[in-house]
Formats: structure tokens, C-alpha cells, sequence
């Protein structure tokens, strides 16, 4: 098992520890790298971030929610709402999924999408 899902994870009480939370952002973040999505746009465990373009992953009333925000910092479409950390974190990348395989296909279309990526920006060749 990988060392950090071997670390202390959230037992149900009301609130999540700061270093619950941290060892939450590093498992994501671990994965975020691996997948090479770093140049997406998203926020974790700051609900009051409201960095437009960005999906959100954050833990309110005992549940850990997760969000897309349009440019102007408004909720796209519902929250969705888990009682666990593994559901929330799939949720989380099948959207950051969901926008790689968007912005290439605008980009394919249109030639643009939201915000640049070198996961979907045509490269300028001279």
C-alpha cells in the first residue's frame, strides 16, 4: 500500500486536522504530477479561493465537496458531495480529465479554449 494512503486519514470527526489535510493535498498532488497536470487550474481545501476556471476540492460540513468555476468565480453546474476522501479525489480528476479532453478538442475546433495548457496548446512552429 502507498505510504501515504498508510497515513492518518479523516475517522468521521467533525473536522479535518491541518495534517489530515496536508497528507489530502500531497496524495493529490503526487497524482496531479504524475499525470503531468500541473498546468491545470484548481484548488485544494480553500473553499474561499475563487480562482476562476479552477475545480475545487474542499471539506465542509462533515463532507468533502467538489466544484468547477466559470470565469467569473461562479459555481459551474451542482457541488458534489462525498462522505469520503478516495470518491471526492475521483471525482476531482475525472473533471480535471474531462477539461484536458475539452481543451484539446476546442482547440482542435476552434483553435482556443478557456485558459492555455501545454496539454492542449498547438505549438507555434516558425
Amino acid at each position: 500500500m502507498d505510504k501515504m494512503y498508510s497515513s492518518p486519514l479523516w475517522d468521521g470527526s467533525e473536522t479535518l486536522s491541518r495534517e489530515i489535510i496536508e497528507n489530502y493535498k500531497r496524495i493529490i498532488e503526487k497524482s496531479i504530477s504524475e499525470k503531468n497536470y500541473q498546468s491545470l487550474v484548481y484548488v485544494l481545501f480553500n473553499e474561499k479561493d475563487t480562482t476562476p476556471f479552477a475545480i475545487h476540492l474542499f471539506f465542509r460540513d462533515n463532507l468533502f465537496m467538489v466544484n468547477c468555476r466559470d470565469d467569473r468565480s461562479y459555481i459551474m453546474g451542482k457541488t458534489f458531495e462525498f462522505t469520503n476522501f478516495l470518491e471526492a479525489k475521483e471525482k476531482f480528476f475525472k473533471l480535471l480529465d474531462f477539461t484536458v479532453r475539452e481543451g484539446r478538442r476546442d482547440v482542435a475546433n476552434r483553435g482556443s479554449y478557456m485558459y492555455s495548457s501545454p496539454l492542449w496548446d498547438k505549438e507555434e512552429t516558425d
